[in-house]
């Protein structure tokens, strides 16, 4: 026969939502006749008297909280903390159970038993694991091509403003043109291959004999695939126009979606364009594709107030889409005045177009 102990109606609550049986409980109680009171039990368990933050047990939910006495701000706080109302002691006037009473249960660990279902296991600091998915594969890979790319390669940051009211009028008038509709990106891809034409230091990698330039641009562009982030490779980029690079870039990025690039198809890149704006991103700066020594990252199309200056020094606000770009490069290779002038660069022929559609420029 178990014994029996007095124990006031908050500490039973307590015991009940902690799987406490009362009768277990070793307590000098401080109550009216010797009574066990909340504190006292809460001091029990705190003395290792019982396992803290134990689940509230079915029988205690079981009912649910449309029958217990509560304020309508102890029952939305109750739901935002998961605490079961049917375990918390009121205070209130005959019994109700009001704000001060939810916050104590749930300081105490009240919670329902639910919210433990997926729970794995506890970091030694306390959070709660719902689940561990394996660090390996694909994911792995990319992790430790990019953490010896971070911290071997000193990355160095340039960010420019690019202006592409000229742009959007022009991209308009090819596409209507066209089944196959140019993007952004396709016109950024060809300023970025003129403008590693124009300095062809950039177009580069640090190897064992030593800084090598390539003839042929092959330009990475980013994709986000099922296994994770890959990079197919346009070779011989130079040789083709924007609606060239539209179709041959199109193409791979539909394979790396369907997983079905070949090897020789994501490798053998020498620079890297990087595209979030389909997201929204307002700005952002991307880590180095080893060994190449550039990235650009190119970030979403936003109106903004710019001041327009005329060619009489008159200064206007209008509303115009810009776009941020920065380039990351490899500061062994690429000093900060030729990476200033490589990002100016394709600012410039991002704000005059018509240049981006000479396939021969040179």
């Amino acid at each position: 026969m178990s014994k029996k102990i007095k124990i006031t109606p908050r500490a039973r609550a307590l015991a009940r939502a902690r799987g406490i049986d009362p009768a277990a409980v070793d307590a000098r109680g401080t109550g009216v006749q010797g009574g066990v009171t909340e504190k006292d039990l809460l001091a029990w368990i705190e003395a290792g008297g019982a396992k803290t933050g134990a689940a509230v047990s079915a029988e205690a939910v079981a009912g649910g909280a449309a029958d217990v006495r509560a304020t309508s701000l102890a029952r939305a706080i109750a739901a935002a903390r998961g605490v079961p109302l049917s375990a918390v002691s009121g205070s209130g006037s005959y019994g109700k159970i009001v704000r001060e009473d939810v916050l104590n249960a749930a300081a105490a660990g009240v919670r329902f038993a639910a919210e433990e279902a997926d729970v794995i296991g506890v970091t030694p600091d306390g959070k709660r694991i719902a689940r561990i998915v394996p660090y390996a594969g694909a994911r792995k890979v990319i992790g430790d091509r990019l953490s010896e790319s971070m911290f071997t390669a000193p990355h160095l940051y340039f960010t420019q403003k690019v202006d592409l009211s000229a742009l959007s009028p022009l991209r308009e008038l090819v596409n209507a043109k066209q089944e196959r509709k140019t993007s952004v990106t396709d016109y950024i891809a060809r300023a970025v291959v003129m403008t590693l034409r124009t300095y062809p230091a950039m177009n580069a990698s640090l190897a064992a004999a030593g800084i090598e330039e390539y003839a042929g641009v092959n330009l990475g562009v980013a994709v986000a695939a099922p296994g994770g982030l890959i990079v197919p490779v346009v070779k011989e980029a130079q040789t083709l126009s924007v609606v060239g690079l539209s179709k041959a870039s199109g193409e791979l990025i539909d394979k790396a979606r369907e997983g079905k690039l070949r090897p020789d198809e994501y490798a053998g890149g020498t620079f890297t364009i990087s595209n979030l704006g389909m997201f929204g991103i307002e700005n952002f700066t991307a880590i180095l594709n080893p060994p190449e020594v550039g990235i650009l990252a190119i970030s979403s199309v936003k109106d903004e107030a710019v001041v327009v200056k005329a060619a009489d020094g008159a200064k206007t606000i209008e509303i115009r889409p810009m776009m941020n770009i920065t380039l990351s490069v490899d500061h062994r290779v690429i000093d900060g005045l030729l990476a200033a002038r490589f990002v100016t660069e394709v600012k410039r022929l991002l704000e005059s177009p018509l240049e981006l559609m000479i396939r021969d420029w040179t």
